[in-house]
C-alpha cells in the first residue's frame, strides 16, 4: 500500500507518518508533500492508493487538490480538517471520509480499511459546497502540471473540445469546459463569445473592423477577440462602468 501525505506543517506530516507506521497495515512507501499543487504532482508520478490531503494549504488546498488528483488516478482520497460541524456535516452527506484533527490512531485505522474498499467516485461535485474560490488552475500537459494564478489570465478561450488559458507570456489548456469557468469567475470575466471569456481588467478598446464585425482588443494580447451580436450589449454596458 502506498500512501500520499500532504501537509504544510511538517510536524504534522511527522505524526502521520508515525501513525501510519503504527497500522495493522503499514505502508510500503509513503510520499509527503507540503502543498496541494505538489500533492497532485508526486499522485501523478507514483499512482499512491490513498492520499491524505489536509484541506488548508497554501498554492492549492486540499479539496482543489482532490479534484485535479481524482481527474488523474485512482487514489483513494481521505481529508484531514479542523473544520466545524457544519463543513462536516457536508462530508458525511456526501459519503467522503475524513480526519478531525488531532487525529486518532483508531481513525486512522479505520478510514485506512475503508478507503481500501470503495471504488473511487468523482468528487467535484460532493465537495462543491466546501470548496472557495480558487485563486489558479492549473493545466495539465506532457511536461507536467503547470499552476496560473486567475489573475494573470487575460482571456480563456475555447477550440473544440480544449479550453486555453492566455497569460502575457504563454497559453495553457485546460481541462474544464468554458461554460464551468464562465460560472466560477464570472465577478472577473466577460463571455463576449460562445468561445471567449474575457479579464475585465484587461479589456482595452471595442471596434468595428471593415467587416462589419465587432472586435475587442486586450492589453497585453496582440490577437483581437470577435464580440458576438448576443453578447455585445452585455459588454457595452461593462465598459460604460468601467
Amino acid at each position: 500500500m502506498k500512501v500520499l501525505i500532504a501537509d504544510d506543517e511538517p510536524l504534522a506530516r511527522k505524526r502521520l507518518l508515525r501513525l501510519l507506521n503504527e497500522l495493522e497495515e503499514v505502508p510500503t512507501h509513503v510520499i509527503e508533500a507540503s502543498n496541494g499543487f505538489e500533492a497532485v504532482n508526486l499522485c501523478t508520478e507514483n499512482q499512491p492508493d490513498i492520499a491524505l490531503l489536509d484541506i488548508r494549504m497554501p498554492i492549492m488546498d486540499g479539496l482543489q487538490a482532490a479534484i485535479e488528483i481524482n481527474k488523474k488516478s485512482d487514489t483513494r482520497i481521505i481529508f484531514i480538517t479542523a473544520y466545524d460541524e457544519h463543513a462536516l456535516a457536508a462530508f458525511d452527506s456526501n459519503a467522503i471520509d475524513y480526519l478531525l484533527k488531532p487525529i486518532k490512531k483508531e481513525r486512522l485505522q479505520h478510514a485506512i480499511n475503508k478507503a481500501q474498499h470503495y471504488i473511487p467516485q468523482p468528487i467535484k461535485d460532493a465537495i462543491a459546497p466546501l470548496i472557495e474560490a480558487r485563486t489558479h488552475v492549473c493545466s495539465h500537459s506532457h511536461n507536467g502540471d503547470t499552476l496560473i494564478k486567475i489573475s494573470d489570465i487575460i482571456c480563456f478561450k475555447a477550440d473544440q473540445k480544449y479550453v486555453c488559458a492566455y497569460t502575457t507570456e504563454n497559453s495553457y489548456l485546460l481541462s474544464e469546459p468554458l461554460k464551468e469557468l464562465e460560472q466560477e469567475f464570472d465577478q472577473h470575466f466577460i463571455r463576449v463569445h460562445r468561445n471567449a471569456l474575457i479579464n475585465i481588467q484587461h479589456i482595452h478598446r471595442l471596434k468595428k473592423n471593415a467587416q462589419g464585425q465587432h472586435q475587442l482588443t486586450l492589453q497585453h494580447l496582440d490577437e483581437k477577440i470577435t464580440v458576438s451580436r448576443r453578447h455585445l450589449p452585455a459588454l457595452r454596458k461593462l465598459m460604460q462602468n468601467i
